[in-house]
């Protein structure tokens, strides 16, 4: 099945905005070919829904539309309620889809919470699209109920069953990531950090980085949430240390900008923590533009030693940073370039349309 000329459902857990993750990546991508409608979370439930059910629309581009509802009825946590609610959501945004032409169309999830019953929407075909563990028993439905399904690696295979057909990929990165505008806020040559600032990330790691080079400088780009240890306050809320800037979020397609003017670029993760077993999608942009990226060994196929400086404890990470002046030289940035060129999305699109033929 060629992309292209299709409608598309994306089903996002994370709703259209500044921060991205794959989903709003394969939604952008996708709709360079196809039209996409990328369907939000429910906005927060109120009792006039009840009797009024609206869908709004919001174009980011000619062929990508953010589709936002509400639910019909509260307390979804319920599973009857959540049912009856998927049944009523379901038929209302097909009837919408149909009042306006669109008859024929792929349902491509990323949500393992909503819709766990795609065949209500009636799609020509039903797709999910794994990129984290969850424990949740809505999952298991949605297995049963897809056609096809994606993982970004085998590690996510591993506490699910699905007896179909299954495809690993993994996260991709655009063209459009490979050239920088060259505008820069920071002096360059600082230590950067691009993703969510949280209780994933390895804390006494970080501390202990921040100490050890207090003449080199940080940067955290990204959203502050769940950091209730002492520690991390310390960190990101009390300003404990001089030489770490915490930027807040940023634009997505801004994130280019950041890392070109980098010296270096962290994945500080811990791997005690669920969900932390793979590379997260900034891992690509980093090398995109040739930068040395430090991080834990995960278990995926972007973790190849010759690209990534990987590391088994905190100590050894402290020492690679501590090597790295000796370690960089121009061929080492050109292959890290040309090893990210091998998952644009353009390529990663051609696997997905061989695998669904």
């Amino acid at each position: 099945m060629k992309l292209e000329n299709q409608t598309l459902l994306v089903i996002s857990n994370e709703p259209w905005g500044d921060i991205w993750y794959s989903k709003h990546n394969w939604a952008y991508e996708l709709s360079k070919k196809n039209k996409v409608f990328f369907i939000n979370p429910p906005i927060k439930w109120k009792i006039s829904n009840l009797w009024s059910f609206k869908i709004c629309i919001d174009d980011y581009s000619e062929s990508l539309h953010v589709l936002d509802y509400q639910n019909i009825l509260p307390f979804t946590r319920f599973s009857l309620i959540y049912k009856l609610n998927n049944f009523i959501v379901s038929k209302k945004i097909k009837k919408w889809l149909l009042n306006n032409n669109y008859k024929k169309y792929i349902f491509w999830t990323f949500d393992p919470y909503r819709f766990s019953n795609p065949q209500l929407f009636s799609p020509i075909l039903s797709i999910y699209f794994r990129v984290d563990k969850y424990r949740v028993q809505k999952e298991k439905k949605l297995l049963n109920n897809i056609d096809k399904l994606v993982v970004t690696s085998k590690e996510l295979l591993k506490d699910i069953i699905f007896n179909g057909s299954v495809l690993e990929l993994s996260h991709g990165i655009s063209s459009e990531e490979f050239v920088s505008t060259n505008t820069v806020i920071y002096e360059k040559d600082y230590f950067l950090y691009v993703g969510n600032i949280d209780h994933r990330l390895n804390i006494e790691l970080i501390h202990r980085i921040l100490q050890e080079f207090p003449n080199e400088r940080f940067v955290f780009i990204g959203k502050k949430y769940n950091l209730f240890s002492e520690s991390s306050q310390d960190i990101f809320y009390k300003n404990k240390y001089n030489n770490l800037i915490v930027h807040g979020v940023e634009h997505f397609k801004n994130l280019k900008n950041y890392i070109y003017y980098s010296k270096a670029c962290l994945v500080p993760m811990d791997l005690k923590i669920h969900g932390n077993a793979v590379h997260h999608h900034k891992t690509l942009q980093y090398l995109a533009l040739g930068k040395p990226v430090i991080s834990p060994i995960f278990n995926d196929v972007i973790n190849k030693e010759e690209y990534i400086i990987s590391y088994k404890n905190d100590d050894e990470a402290i020492e690679k940073i501590k090597q790295l002046p000796n370690m960089e030289t121009n061929e080492k940035v050109a292959q890290r370039i040309q090893f990210a060129k091998q998952f644009t999305y353009e390529k990663l699109i051609e696997k997905v349309e061989q695998f669904l033929t």
